[in-house]
């Protein structure tokens, strides 16, 4: 398989090899495998010396244990555990870095301690390689070879999530460094050999530092193929993660609608994603007075975003619309934000990046339901001629609503294109934004809040995000909280002049803009988003690119038996 790259990158990321060296008589096109070499120092598909290579530690009756064919360290643990004073006990999220300096034709062993199979879960199989991969950067590891049979017999389950916490910490946004960004050394595979190997490459990002090349390993042949699918799940979750967070990294100044748009039209292109951009001039013969009244105050003209990836022939394909804001910048408008902090607020456009990442992610994954991503982007800025409390705008829908506060300005983006996607005939559709404060009051940085009028698609969204580390908390959408929404002026008001339930009251208001039986779920991201400081495989400042994963699953499971 050739290395996927996207145009959007600015540098290169480590490069991800899924590497088989069983016997050839189970070699195919699709997955190609090389053989053990018998060289004193190990090389990977393309000749390069590997100097690190991660073995999976588990422990079982309280000693180290490692399943499969890690024969070489047999020996090393035994003396570890029977040392008085071992360093290491094989800990879930532990390590420890042993260098042989080239003796046992390897350099160095990093032993990531997994602890108990019994005591495992996705999430802390996933926060496990997080670990490993901080470790493998602090100890200057040029290339690394996992070696996937160390996850045998019980252990399988857990290697997908391990490695999507690797590669998930592999993240560094320095574009606008002055020293520049180094690009990564490119690898290249001996083709027309017994030699060689699968190759995907995790994307091309803002990232510097070490390893730059990475290889899964494995002489299992019954486990051939689910690892060459999970080290594919990998690869692409890996690029459009990082999509998320480039986008959603970038300020302003640069970061403005018709940069966003130009930008995922791009992307779009190279994987067969059919994408179309809205003027404001075509929002207007759309009726889309609410978008459009959040951006009257900027001089940067908005654009819609609307992303449509079609299945290939596939009977019963469910159509999954994606709703996105994108605030490229939120000042507040006339409701003037707080000056502190204010530079964080080039994050607001999160959901929509969010939705179109998912969207790609799918695509590459060649999901069976059909895709449309729509996506507002627009700033939300004061000056004389910006949106004022007390105005009254008329919705796509009809509706009107009398402006309260300029700063609730993401639901009224949302409801217009709420509105819209009912012109794609959805099964299902799911809004996503960084959409009030009031979140974090209410649930922390632990989980993002949830809504739907619909308990099956509640429960899959629920269960696919517990699975992802995405969690997610259902908060009720009662028609009472509407009644403060009334206006005596208007249809409705866009928020209230008090703090009580702002974020339910902000779900309750998108509903009134979902047409009468569509599937419909809403996720406010605004206090995980961005500045997530509890997972170790999450970049502690800047973009989480959280809920990528949980959005692409829904997408790829949605109407199958065993979903809903």
């Amino acid at each position: 398989m050739k290395p996927q790259t996207s145009s959007s990158r600015a540098s290169s990321f480590p490069e991800l090899l899924f590497v088989y060296g069983g016997s050839e008589t189970v070699q195919d096109s699709k997955t190609k495998s090389r053989s053990k070499g018998s060289a004193q120092k190990k090389q990977d598909a393309s000749g390069s010396e590997i100097d690190t290579e991660v073995v999976a530690v588990f422990t079982e009756g309280g000693k180290l244990h490692v399943p499969g064919d890690a024969a070489p360290y047999f020996s090393l643990l035994g003396r570890l555990a029977t040392h008085a004073q071992t360093p290491f006990a094989g800990r879930q999220g532990t390590s420890l870095f042993v260098r042989f300096g080239g003796e046992r034709g390897i350099e160095n062993v990093l032993l990531a301690g997994m602890g108990a199979v019994s005591e495992l879960t996705e999430e802390k199989a996933r926060q496990a390689g997080g670990a490993a991969w901080i470790r493998a950067v602090s100890e200057k590891s040029a290339s690394v070879r996992i070696l996937a049979d160390t996850f045998a017999g019980a252990q399988k389950a857990y290697f997908r999530p391990w490695l999507e916490g690797f590669l998930l910490n592999a993240y560094q946004f320095k574009k606008y460094r002055s020293e520049g960004v180094k690009p990564a050394a490119e690898g290249s595979s001996k083709k027309g050999t017994k030699k060689e190997a699968q190759s995907t490459a995790v994307p091309r990002s803002h990232f510097q530092g070490m390893p730059t090349r990475i290889e899964v390993f494995s002489t299992d042949a019954a486990s051939r193929f689910q690892l060459s699918e999970d080290v594919e799940w990998a690869s692409a979750m890996a690029e459009y993660v990082n999509l998320t967070r480039d986008l959603s990294n970038e300020p302003s100044n640069a970061g403005t609608p018709t940069f966003f748009a130009e930008t995922l039209e791009r992307i779009a292109k190279a994987l067969g994603v059919k994408a179309t951009t809205l003027t404001e001039a075509d929002a207007g013969r759309e009726r889309m007075n609410l978008y459009l009244a959040v951006g009257q105050g900027s001089e940067r003209e908005g654009r819609i975003v609307i992303l449509d990836y079609q299945p290939k022939a596939t009977k019963n394909a469910k159509t999954v619309v994606l709703v996105g804001k994108g605030v490229t910048f939120d000042s507040g408008g006339i409701s003037l934000k707080p000056g502190l902090r204010m530079e964080d607020m080039k994050h607001d456009m999160t959901g929509a990046a969010t939705a179109a990442a998912a969207t790609f992610l799918a695509a590459r994954m060649k999901a069976e339901n059909r895709v449309v991503a729509i996506l507002g982007f627009t700033e939300n800025m004061p000056s004389g001629t910006a949106l004022q409390p007390g105005n009254i705008i008329k919705a796509r829908s009809g509706k009107t609503v009398e402006i309260i506060n300029t700063d609730a300005e993401g639901r009224l983006i949302l409801a217009d294109l709420l509105d819209f996607s009912s012109e794609f005939d959805p099964s299902l559709v799911v809004d996503i934004a960084t959409l009030t404060g009031a979140v974090s009051t209410a649930l922390g940085k632990q989980c993002a809040a949830l809504f739907g009028n619909d308990l099956g698609v509640v429960s899959l969204l629920k269960r696919i995000g517990d699975s992802a580390g995405e969690r997610l908390w259902e908060l009720p959408l009662w028609d009472e909280y509407l009644h403060d929404m009334r206006s005596d002026v208007a249809d409705l008001k866009n928020t209230c002049n008090d703090s009580l339930g702002g974020t339910i009251r902000a779900a309750v208001f998108l509903k009134q803009f979902v047409k009468k039986g569509t599937p419909w779920a809403h996720i406010d991201i605004a206090a995980m988003g961005f500045h997530v400081s509890h997972l170790n495989y999450i970049p502690k400042r800047g973009a989480s690119g959280l809920y990528v994963r949980t959005l692409a699953r829904l997408i790829l499971d949605y109407g199958k038996s065993n979903a809903t």
